[in-house]
C-alpha cells in the first residue's frame, strides 16, 4: 500500500496508476550534404500524471491524516494549488505491513493541469486528474559573448534552514531527503534532537536540523 501527498496533504485513496514521463531536450538537424543528426540536449524536467478518486463517504480502503474529510475539502487544496500556481512537495512512498516507510518519491512540482471531474458513473464521488512537473530552481547570469548578450542558468544552492517545523504528513526520512539531501540521515536528525526509536515526530514539533 502506497500513500499519496501534495503540499503535504494526504489523499485518502492512492492512485492505482501513475505515469512518470521524461523527455530530454535532444533534437534533430539536417547537415550541409542532407543528412540528419541528433544534438543530444540536457535531462529533462519529469511530467507525472494521475487521477484521484475523492470520496463523499468513509470508505475502508481510504486513509486520512485524523478524521475524515469530505470530497470538497480535497477539491478545494486543489483549486488552491492550482490558482496559486507555486512549487509544492510531492510526496509518495509505501507502507508496508509492519507500518515501516519505505521512501519512494519526494519532489518538488508545479501544477501543469488539474481536472475536477463529477459523474453520475462515479456516485457522488468526485475524480481528479492532475498532471505536475518537476520544479527546478534556476537564476539567470548575463555574460557578453561576441558584441551581443546571452544568458546562462544555472542551479541555485540550497539554503538549508536552522530550524524544520514538522507539517502533516512528515516523517524523519522525508525531512532528511529535502534539507540534507538523502534520508538516509534520518538517524542523524534523531541523534541532533533527542529522537529515539520508533523516531515519533508530532505535527509542530520544532526539529534542529543542523548541530
Amino acid at each position: 500500500m502506497y500513500m499519496l501527498y501534495i503540499d503535504h496533504v494526504l489523499f485518502p485513496v492512492a492512485p492505482s496508476r501513475i505515469v512518470t514521463e521524461v523527455e530530454n531536450g535532444n533534437r534533430v538537424v539536417t547537415l550541409i550534404d542532407g543528412s540528419e543528426a541528433t544534438l543530444l540536449g540536457g535531462k529533462g524536467l519529469k511530467k507525472i500524471s494521475f487521477d484521484l478518486l475523492l470520496p463523499v463517504s468513509l470508505y475502508p480502503f481510504a486513509m486520512y491524516d485524523g478524521e475524515f474529510k469530505e470530497a470538497s475539502y480535497y477539491a478545494g487544496e486543489l483549486e488552491r494549488i492550482a490558482e496559486e500556481n507555486e512549487a509544492v512537495w510531492l510526496d509518495i512512498y509505501r507502507t508496508l505491513p509492519d507500518l515501516n516507510k519505505v521512501y519512494l518519491t519526494n519532489l518538488q512540482v508545479v501544477p501543469e493541469k488539474i481536472v475536477l471531474e463529477e459523474n453520475a458513473e462515479n456516485g457522488l464521488d468526485m475524480k481528479a486528474s492532475v498532471t505536475v512537473r518537476e520544479y527546478r530552481v534556476l537564476s539567470a547570469g548575463v555574460t557578453e559573448a561576441s558584441g551581443s548578450v546571452s544568458t546562462a542558468l544555472r542551479e541555485d544552492e540550497m539554503t538549508i534552514p536552522q530550524t524544520y517545523v514538522v507539517q502533516s504528513g512528515d516523517s524523519l526520512w522525508l525531512i532528511a531527503k529535502k534539507y540534507l539531501g538523502s534520508g538516509e540521515k534520518y538517524a542523524y536528525l534523531a541523534s541532533i534532537n533527542g529522537i529515539t526509536k520508533p523516531y515519533t515526530i508530532r505535527v509542530g514539533q520544532v526539529l534542529k536540523l543542523s548541530e
